[in-house]
């Protein structure tokens, strides 16, 4: 009987592998939600685990495949790699066990010949074993043995040097540490084996105890990641502000603004989809407890429908994700740095309409959650270029933020040096 978790991780890894669904969405899809807790926890890990090492799982079985890789059927790449990442990384459940179930899951496919395949590379894995031989894996390219694309080691190789770009690549294949938040009025606790701690940066933040699950959290908590709360907290008080989220779905951050401005202040949150627009205004009811909350479906990149009446406007714009693969993993295998240039594009485009609103002695902050200088630290030399109303204003909030801040005062929360998700922010104030 194949096992459940097995089975369901499988079918999640295709509707993200093959269908474009993205990791945090499909691990909570009905089908696995309504899997036994041990069983959701096995899951998770297969999925993401796999998506995490799936350069390394696939350039270990393309040595062994009859066939060439790129001409397997996809959906038996998948169960090829979910099988192989279970043998190299879980040792839990014997070989032939994980093997019975990847020739069980390939004789339901179309073609009934796949098994005996599934059955001839995973026998040939078994016995090869390169996870007890660190002489061979230290033998594979640099980018494999990190499990990123070749571009991207690359690039970050260059960048930041072999060694520390190995070491960076290697942390983001660690499980990312779990941040909540407590909804403003909320009389929810948490306990037992959801204890939590207390950020030592980020005000309202909290991290889950480790082995506990965010399924476990009471209602009244939402998830979200250090970094991301972090971003709204560099504008500084804004009680009594009148702010502008122009890219705010789904809506964390516009709730923090919300619970900082304040009864006498207000958020005005926007997003360019109608649908995305709609399940930001329910997500705000039940974020920020306030009726209050304006959303509207707006296009950051064209000329706002206000002119210059902001004391703050926040641009945490679309970007490619590359600073959330721990959390995201499947983003590595999907963005091409020819996407970079045309995200920058996007980017300058709302920057520069959105600048508009921002009164003169009001902020504006640019934020990705991105690590690519395309995205960062280029668009905003681009846009103080031609804006020269604008200057970068050192944030000065959170409490020890500065040692985040490079010395122009820009804002990198590096990943390896701390579990959070990798963000750039820039924070500018007009002055005429």
């Amino acid at each position: 009987m194949i096992s459940e978790a097995r089975r369901i991780a499988f079918k999640v890894l295709c509707q993200i592998s093959l269908r474009g669904a993205f990791s945090d969405s499909a691990v909570h899809s009905k089908p696995a939600s309504d899997l036994a807790l041990r069983d959701r926890g096995l899951m998770t890990e297969l999925v993401y685990g796999t998506l995490r090492w799936q350069g390394l799982l696939d350039h270990a079985l393309m040595q062994v495949s009859a066939r060439a890789w790129d001409k397997v059927d996809p959906e038996l790449r998948v169960l090829l790699r979910i099988s192989l990442y279970q043998m190299w990384f879980t040792q839990r459940v014997p070989d032939h066990a994980v093997l019975n179930d990847a020739v069980e899951l390939a004789k339901r496919g179309p073609r009934k010949s796949a098994a005996g395949f599934v059955n001839a590379v995973l026998r040939t894995m078994s016995r090869w074993r390169p996870w007890t031989d660190p002489e061979a894996v230290r033998s594979w390219p640099p980018w494999v043995q990190v499990s990123l694309p070749k571009w991207l080691w690359e690039r970050w190789s260059d960048r930041l040097g072999v060694d520390r770009a190995r070491a960076y690549s290697l942390s983001l294949n660690q499980a990312p540490r779990c941040a909540v938040r407590a909804v403003p009025g909320s009389r929810g606790t948490i306990k037992g084996p959801c204890a939590i701690e207390a950020s030592d940066l980020v005000p309202g933040a909290h991290f889950l105890a480790a082995g506990s699950s965010s399924r476990d959290l009471p209602p009244g908590f939402m998830v979200q990641d250090e970094a991301s709360q972090l971003i709204p907290q560099l504008l500084g008080s804004t009680t009594s502000r009148h702010v502008w989220d122009t890219c705010a779905a789904p809506g964390g951050k516009s709730a923090i603004l919300s619970e900082m401005c304040g009864e006498s202040g207000w958020v005005v949150s926007s997003d360019l989809n109608r649908r995305r627009a709609r399940q930001l205004s329910s997500a705000l009811l039940s974020l920020s407890q306030r009726s209050g909350s304006m959303v509207l479906v707006a296009d950051a990149r064209r000329s706002p429908p206000f002119r210059t009446c902001f004391d703050a406007v926040l641009a945490d714009v679309p970007c490619s994700g590359l600073g959330t693969l721990r959390r995201n993993p499947e983003i590595k295998w999907r963005v091409q740095p020819k996407q970079l240039a045309r995200f920058q594009r996007e980017q300058l485009a709302i920057l520069r309409s959105v600048s508009e609103s921002v009164r003169i002695g009001g902020l504006l902050l640019y934020s990705t959650c991105s690590t690519e200088p395309e995205e960062n630290e280029q668009v905003v030399e681009r846009f103080l270029g031609s804006h020269r109303q604008f200057r970068i204003r050192k944030p000065q909030f959170p409490p020890g933020i500065e040692a985040w801040l490079d010395g122009e005062g820009l804002l990198r929360t590096f990943i390896e040096a701390r579990p959070w998700d990798g963000f750039f922010a820039a924070l500018m104030a007009r002055s005429r």
